[in-house]
């Protein structure tokens, strides 16, 4: 497939030329694998060193740093079945206990996490980003986590409020159910905390779950037990044509958020994993601890931050821990 982007001289293309660009092919209409046939970082691309550099201008001003990783062994049953991480001190010389190592038995995604873009493919059509196939998984590293690795993803990070936003409203809900969170209402978060959006901003929408995940852990323990669910209930961005429209548009070049699958789930008619990381090349994080963050931008009034993570260098990879820091 030849630079899409070559097609479109006048800038970055909306997903209405996207679709007109695609008419005649066999490939899905929203299909934008702009930046050529050898590309594995998606929309990564957008962090480039002049962005990376703005970011750093702009919204490294007091030097605050806030980790966005919980710990690795919460949640303690993670949800969609996956195991829990299991660590273990290993001593290393028999003779003393003085020198010790770390062993971890774990799944990447049971905690903070970002997908990649072999987590999940187009499902009616049967590939990954920019075409990988299922059978080239085993065969060949194209596309895994260390691509993202390699580049990191460093710029300005934004965080949307949407539970606090929700509850100043006296309109509090359950993050552990299916709520919808709709473009119409993180718009209004935006312009209610000053937020404006550019281009390779780091999308991160902060849900609740966390927040609620220490509730419940300190007064009803046992409910617990539910998250590990094979089909849970979670809050998230809801699977709207103008959400889809609204993510692709503004060119994010990452999203995330504290929930364990970002958009609603069970998602009501649509999978917007497969439109972020097979057609876009938009890597998800989920899970993230904003609790820190949220209290810092709050105190600040400031909403958006310098961003840096890095992603696990695993020749293909299917995900990675988070490894994120936001710093204002």
């Amino acid at each position: 497939m030849e630079n899409v982007l070559k097609k479109f001289p006048h800038g970055l293309p909306t997903l209405e030329q996207i679709r007109e660009s695609n008419k005649g092919s066999d490939l899905p209409p929203e299909t934008a694998w702009i930046w050529g046939p050898e590309d594995e970082i998606g929309r990564i691309n957008l962090l480039t060193p002049e962005r990376v550099r703005e970011a750093k201008t702009k919204e490294l001003l007091d030097g605050d740093v806030v980790s966005l990783n919980w710990p690795l062994n919460l949640p303690k049953k993670p949800s969609f079945g996956r195991q829990a991480a299991k660590l273990t001190l290993k001593q290393t010389t028999p003779d003393t206990e003085m020198s010790q190592d770390d062993l971890i038995d774990m799944n990447t995604q049971s905690g903070s996490q970002w997908d990649g873009f072999r987590h999940v493919g187009h499902l009616k059509n049967k590939f990954f980003y920019n075409g990988l196939r299922p059978t080239e998984l085993k065969t060949d590293t194209r596309c895994g986590i260390q691509a993202v690795s390699n580049h990191g993803i460093v710029g300005r990070g934004v965080l949307l409020d949407y539970y606090s936003w929700k509850q100043q409203r006296g309109e509090e809900y359950d993050p552990f159910t299916s709520h919808e969170i709709h473009l119409d209402e993180l718009l209004q978060v935006a312009k209610e905390q000053r937020v404006t959006f550019e281009t390779g901003d780091i999308l991160i929408i902060r849900s609740g779950y966390v927040s609620k995940y220490h509730e419940i852990e300190r007064r009803t323990p046992a409910k617990l037990e539910e998250l590990a669910s094979a089909s849970p209930q979670l809050a998230g961005v809801a699977p709207t044509e103008e959400i889809k429209t609204w993510l692709h548009d503004s060119y994010f070049s990452a999203v995330a958020g504290d929930a364990p699958a970002w958009e609603t789930w069970p998602p009501a008619k649509d999978l917007l994993h497969q439109y972020l990381l097979a057609l876009w090349g938009m890597p998800i994080g989920e899970m993230f601890d904003l609790e820190a963050l949220a209290e810092q931008c709050k105190r600040k009034k400031r909403w958006s931050f310098f961003f840096v993570s890095t992603p696990l260098n695993i020749p293909g990879g299917v995900s990675s821990l988070a490894n994120a820091l936001a710093v204002q």
